[in-house]
């Protein structure tokens, strides 16, 4: 391949993953990307190649005759390239474990943990990838993910880590400003913290009797970490885990007001399948798993109102 045509690599392989999908938001996640992203490096190519590649049709695309040749002749050549580079990855002797996972996560539940595990297995080099989204795909560049939901992704290898439960958590100076809540329907006078739809307090106000309790002014941030300062500001009730805030519930700095919990959620812990994970993946899965098992023990603190 000419020098000249290598600065188009990425934007021959964002080609591969839109072309499968036909879909330009399904790539943008797999790829971890905006849509936009994937729109942007699919017309410099086109411009490059001076032909278009995709019909975009409403609400579908198709590939156009030179997009299909396209798409054929790079199927196998990116396949045979992941295969390779997986295979150099995963055989090599390097010390360092991939390990993907959410950056609320990480601050709140790892992070603190990670003396000892350091301590332990000195000659382990833990590499952190922090990011929302997942999906098996990621396992092209990441032996472990740690994710979280209701349920794993599908075609993983799942292992439940930490029992994630959602229940209100206020700062104690939004306590003091307008008290502290003793019923669900009381959050009615209270300010929403929401991640990026309303649906999980829809679903919290649901499962403890009082489903038009709905707050105002409510607030959408997608980012954790992000509502979380907001909460702590005293900005308004965020739903979170007591499980990875049980130190700030405890001295006093967070109130959990209520026992209800939306107990369905947790963290995966997830490989991926048909790998056979290296001596020192499967030495992190083992620390990850006693760790979680130890974290379970501690009680949570009760709050004002039996939580």
């Amino acid at each position: 391949m000419a020098s000249g045509n290598l600065t188009h690599l990425n934007g021959l392989r964002v080609f591969t993953v839109a072309a499968t999908h036909l879909n330009f938001a399904l790539a943008a996640k797999e790829l971890n990307v905006s849509p936009s992203a994937i729109s942007h490096q699919i017309r410099t190519l086109e411009e490059h190649l001076g032909s278009r590649l995709f019909l975009r049709q409403p609400k579908q695309l198709q590939l156009t005759q030179e997009g299909e040749h396209l798409y054929q002749r790079l199927t196998g050549p990116f396949r045979e390239i992941e295969t390779v580079i997986g295979q150099i990855r995963h055989q090599t002797g390097t010390h360092q474990v991939n390990l993907i996972c959410r950056p609320f996560f990480s601050s709140f539940w790892l992070a603190g943990r990670l003396q000892g595990f350091w301590a332990t297995h000195p000659r382990i080099s833990l590499n952190l990838i922090h990011q929302n989204s997942f999906s098996p795909h990621d396992f092209e560049r990441a032996d472990l993910a740690v994710v979280w939901g209701k349920a794993p992704p599908a075609h993983v290898t799942a292992i439940p880590l930490v029992a994630a439960g959602l229940s209100p958590i206020l700062h104690v100076s939004l306590a003091g400003r307008l008290g502290v809540p003793h019923t669900p329907a009381a959050l009615k006078g209270y300010p929403l913290l929401h991640e990026d739809s309303r649906l999980g307090w829809t679903e919290w106000f649901e499962h403890a009797g009082a489903p038009n309790a709905e707050g105002s002014p409510a607030y959408l941030i997608d980012d954790t970490n992000v509502r979380y300062r907001s909460m702590c500001n005293g900005q308004g009730v965020m739903l979170g885990s007591a499980a990875l805030l049980r130190p700030q519930i405890e001295s006093g700095e967070l109130i959990q007001p209520f026992d209800i919990v939306l107990s369905q959620y947790r963290y995966w812990l997830v490989l991926p399948q048909g790998r056979r994970l290296s001596s020192r993946c499967e030495q992190l899965v083992d620390w990850l798993r006693h760790e979680a098992a130890q974290s379970a023990r501690a009680p949570v603190a009760a709050g004002p109102n039996g939580g």
